[in-house]
């Protein structure tokens, strides 16, 4: 029975220090939870950043390819104007009116702006997208 005692003692006395041991463990790491959630928070971020680098271009040129049309049919009407005044040999009237869509003007610049002389140059714009057109007699 003293044999079995004493063993029982052994036990509980190495349990002890275990336990011991454990709490010191767990005290020298109450900082690393924190740790990688800091890292695995910022992995996340760093990955939404690159991944909004490559997409946020790609979502403007798709806005800009949808504007294009109306700038170049712009330029093309500033060519026909200019052939017009050119043919006419008058600057009357003065400007073609551009309409308006979705509160933005489209617009158009000539060079040489009376469309005198060859090669004639438009630019046509609508909403930061711009085309070019010349035309040499």
């Amino acid at each position: 029975m003293l044999k079995k005692l004493k063993s029982i003692h052994k036990l509980q006395h190495r349990r002890d220090i275990l336990v011991i041991k454990m709490n010191k463990l767990k005290e020298k790491q109450k900082g690393i939870v924190i740790i990688f959630s800091v890292f695995f928070i910022s992995l996340i971020l760093g990955s939404a950043f690159a991944l909004s680098a490559i997409f946020i271009p790609k979502i403007r040129l798709s806005v800009d390819v949808k504007n294009s049309p109306t700038a170049l049919y712009a330029a093309d009407t500033g060519i026909e104007w200019c052939l017009y005044v050119n043919r006419q040999g008058t600057l009357d009237p003065l400007y073609p009116l551009m309409p308006i869509f979705n509160d933005t003007a489209i617009s158009f610049i000539a060079e040489p702006a009376d469309c005198s002389a060859f090669p004639l140059k438009t630019t046509g714009s609508y909403m930061g997208v711009s085309w070019s057109l010349e035309v040499n007699l």
